[in-house]
């Protein structure tokens, strides 16, 4: 929506205005950025180089005006559930924080909103888009059902701390996303039988057998919580950040983006 976005694009030229001063400008974008006219601050980060702007927040900013963007914005810090809930629906926040706003980890409402519309940009890259909706959207799934409490229940709550992060603050390839998962979810196993052993948790190496049996017991439970279909599911197991097994990595990756096309045409039918 182009209103919301000259909104954004006012509030970015505004507080870099305040924080650069002579140096706001470092040039302009050769070719401009956008075609026509979108609105006085938005013609501004189409057609001008903003000092600590870059180019992919600048094109998220262009992109929403133009409509090729789906995005909620919002004036305050949203809920991990509602982001992943969002981004199911393939649609992604920008927050315009007040003054005094609690900011954490980002310093300051610029650098809030700046790294919301880089978010912005790696959630609808071309590439990873529906894969990344077919991703967020069994996560969702798994997490609106009622089984879920009891399967996180079992693990300290660092994971869902963790699990938060994955879904409301990581964009990319949904093999990625997903790897990143069953990591979050590999710490936790080792650092609940550690608990049970009486131990510290080691922080790294190989699992060892009894930690590599209880992540394989619950890994299962997430794939089923998940309903990763058969192909999907073993292809799943092999999956790992070592990015060590293509095939597998494949059919994962064929799994969520069927999942998200299929749901991103349902979206656009209903749009019409």
């Amino acid at each position: 929506m182009q209103g919301d976005a000259e909104i954004a694009a006012q509030y970015i030229v505004s507080r870099v205005s305040a924080e650069a001063g002579s140096r706001c400008f470092q040039g302009a974008w050769n070719p401009a950025l956008a075609r026509g006219s979108l609105g006085p601050a938005l013609d501004l980060v189409a057609t001008r180089r903003l000092r600590g702007v870059s180019q992919p927040v600048a094109n998220a900013l262009i992109g929403w005006a133009e409509g090729e963007r789906r995005v909620r914005l919002l004036f305050h810090v949203p809920r991990p559930a509602d982001v992943l809930a969002w981004q199911a629906h393939g649609e992604r926040c920008v927050s315009l924080l007040p003054e005094g706003a609690c900011t954490a980890p980002q310093d300051g409402g610029l650098a809030f909103v700046m790294h919301d519309l880089c978010h912005l940009e790696k959630f609808n890259e071309p590439s990873h888009h529906a894969g990344q909706v077919g991703f967020f959207a069994s996560v969702h799934a798994a997490m609106s059902g009622c089984a879920w409490a009891s399967f996180v229940a079992r693990f300290d709550g660092e994971l869902v701390t963790e699990l938060e992060h994955v879904v409301a603050d990581m964009n990319g390839s949904a093999v990625f996303l997903f790897a990143a998962l069953k990591m979050k979810l590999k710490m936790a196993v080792r650092r609940k039988v550690a608990r049970e052993r009486g131990r510290e948790a080691r922080t790294s190496g190989p699992l060892d057998e009894d930690e590599h049996a209880a992540f394989a017991s619950e890994l299962l439970t997430l794939l089923a919580l998940l309903e990763m279909d058969s192909r999907s599911h073993d292809a799943a197991v092999l999956v790992s950040t070592r990015r060590d097994d293509p095939e597998a990595a494949h059919a994962v990756l064929a799994h969520f983006e069927a999942l998200g096309a299929g749901r991103l045409a349902t979206l656009a039918a209903f749009a019409r």
